[in-house]
């Protein structure tokens, strides 16, 4: 991690082009100009064959071996020069198995998750104070698949449904507020924070997936007109869940199907590749490596993210 941060100063001297904001930053406090309109698509994917629970990794005592696989379609469109709406539509790809007691478990569940809109106001802007403060608001709807099972169930389970978790979509709308910042040390090097919070009431089955708080930092540069490097703090905290009518207590002792509750971050390094000079068209890659986490009860988490983003300005 030291080398990739001592290569992105030591590029800086060869600053030359625009930079954009991080692959994980949601552009920081920025909006886009009136009528502009950038379309884009983002896929991450991971692997979950580890268990972890407080500060501590422990065993993976039902061997399980999940992979997930998230495409997100996102656009944006400037209504005013200081406010934009985005819509993001994410499909998802499932794929688990464990073994619970005696009884093998196989998931495997693909589809359309819950579609995201979100406005963005710019309070303080860029040219008046040197720095930009945006706020912003929106809702997830409940466009993704509840109903997807086990493919094959245990004898004690088989008349429940599946985890939330692993399902495309919670059934309930959920309700975000968000806060971004942006400065710009010239025109090749920026820094960028955002943080969401999001409110969400009991979903399916009586569950509660608890609240979330997320924030990410970002600090990008250019190194060549067609070259950014970058490095970000992706983190995010969440109540504890309540597993409500989804399952029964001697299942959730042991499931390893949870949604997330604790806190977790990761650092991500980046790369950038803009083919023609400018930001209109950018190809980016990033993995996310795990760096802390605290987590509230036994649950699996991903070590590695790898993401692409490919992001087009019209």
């Amino acid at each position: 991690m030291k080398i990739i941060f001592l290569t992105i100063l030591a590029g800086f001297l060869l600053l030359n082009s625009m930079v954009i904001p991080g692959i994980n930053s949601k552009a920081g406090a920025m909006t886009l100009p009136e009528g502009k309109l950038k379309i884009g698509i983002k896929n991450i994917s991971f692997k979950r064959d580890s268990m972890f629970d407080g500060t501590n990794e422990v065993k993976n005592n039902e061997n399980l071996n999940a992979s997930a696989n998230i495409t997100l379609l996102g656009a944006i469109y400037g209504i005013s020069d200081r406010f934009d709406i985005k819509v993001i539509v994410p499909y998802k790809h499932i794929d688990a198995t464990a073994q619970l007691g005696p009884n093998d478990v196989a998931i495997d569940n693909k589809g359309l998750g819950d579609i995201i809109v979100m406005g963005r106001y710019v309070v303080l802007p860029m040219r008046d104070y040197g720095f930009q403060l945006s706020l912003g608001a929106g809702v997830k709807l409940p466009t993704g698949s509840t109903d997807d099972g086990f493919k094959k169930a245990p004898i004690f389970a088989a008349n429940l449904g599946t985890p939330m978790p692993t399902q495309m979509g919670t059934g309930e709308y959920e309700y975000k507020l968000e806060l971004g910042l942006s400065k710009l040390i010239n025109e090749n090097m920026r820094i960028d924070f955002n943080t969401i919070y999001t409110y969400r009431p009991k979903a399916e089955y009586n569950y509660d997936f608890g609240n979330e708080l997320s924030y990410d930092l970002s600090f990008t540069g250019a190194v060549t007109k067609n070259i950014n490097l970058g490095i970000e703090y992706n983190g995010k905290y969440n109540t504890k869940i309540d597993m409500g009518d989804d399952t029964n207590a001697m299942l959730r002792s042991i499931l390893p199907f949870k949604a997330f509750s604790g806190a977790v971050a990761y650092i991500t390094p980046q790369i950038e590749f803009m083919p023609f000079d400018k930001p209109k068209l950018h190809i980016g890659f990033g993995v996310s490596f795990l760096a802390h986490y605290n987590l509230k009860e036994y649950q699996p988490l991903e070590k590695k993210r790898f993401i692409v983003r490919i992001g087009y300005l019209f």
